[in-house]
């Protein structure tokens, strides 16, 4: 079983976790990206999954965040309609390749036997059908290997999603996402058996979060890309925020 997401990043009193990795100044969702928000101190990396095949019709998880490569590759067209040889073909800033999630996990075990560190992991289910490829890699002897390791949440948009992975991995730690604000957050996240409670900046008030620590749930912020604003979410009690410089934040 994987260490506590939650309880790793408890223990330190604001957490900068680096999103896409260190997207504001690396390629965003690639291994030099994680690599320098590791560098710059991050706690906790976040980056997006999608689901591809190899020609044999064996399934991956690709890392990237865009259900299109036009925004960060030099190619073109939905991730969904092209094979995993031709995806890892693709340039994805600075002569850097899309990641299989497997090489990101190795990259933060290695990290953490180099380092004497433990980053933590959160793992957005961006594609659709992602759940069951997820639940099923972590399974695999040398990702479960690694993984017992390395503090693990998993999040989504897609609250079916979750369910979805929750019916497969009881255990593992779970975010809801919210990018606009909803009443029913406590249900679904019962429902989830949710650990985290994620929230776009736009939406967190002081009311808010109060109301989501209060229910039991850390609450991340995303995406804090100024000292000042990070203060002032300090000073509300979240948890922690997602941040494309943490070269700034820390």
């Amino acid at each position: 079983m994987a260490l506590s997401f939650i309880q790793h990043l408890t223990d330190i009193p604001f957490a900068v976790i680096g999103h896409r990795g260190a997207a504001g100044i690396a390629p965003e969702n690639t291994l030099k990206s994680f690599s320098t928000a590791l560098d710059h101190g991050c706690c906790a990396i976040e980056l997006d999954v999608y689901t591809s095949h190899y020609l044999d019709g064996s399934p991956e998880l690709l890392v990237i965040h865009d259900k299109t490569l036009n925004r960060t590759t030099n190619g073109s067209g939905f991730v969904g309609e092209f094979d995993v040889e031709y995806l890892r073909s693709l340039n994805a800033g600075e002569g850097e390749r899309i990641p299989l999630l497997a090489e990101v996990v190795s990259l933060l075990h290695d990290h953490a036997s180099q380092t004497g560190t433990t980053p933590a992991l959160n793992v957005e289910l961006k594609g659709p059908n992602t759940a069951a490829p997820l639940a099923s890699s972590m399974k695999l002897p040398d990702m479960s290997k690694m993984l017992a390791s390395l503090p693990l949440l998993v999040s989504s948009f897609d609250h079916h999603e979750v369910l979805k992975f929750r019916e497969l991995q009881p255990t593992c730690e779970i975010a809801l996402l919210y990018r606009r604000y909803r009443d029913d957050w406590a249900k679904a996240a019962r429902a989830a058996k949710a650990s985290a409670i994620n929230i776009d900046r736009k939406i967190a008030t002081q009311e808010r979060v109060g109301a989501i620590r209060d229910a039991g749930y850390a609450v991340f912020v995303y995406t804090v890309n100024t000292v000042a604003e990070a203060e002032k979410l300090k000073a509300m009690g979240v948890s922690g925020v997602f941040s494309d410089r943490p070269d700034i934040l820390l």
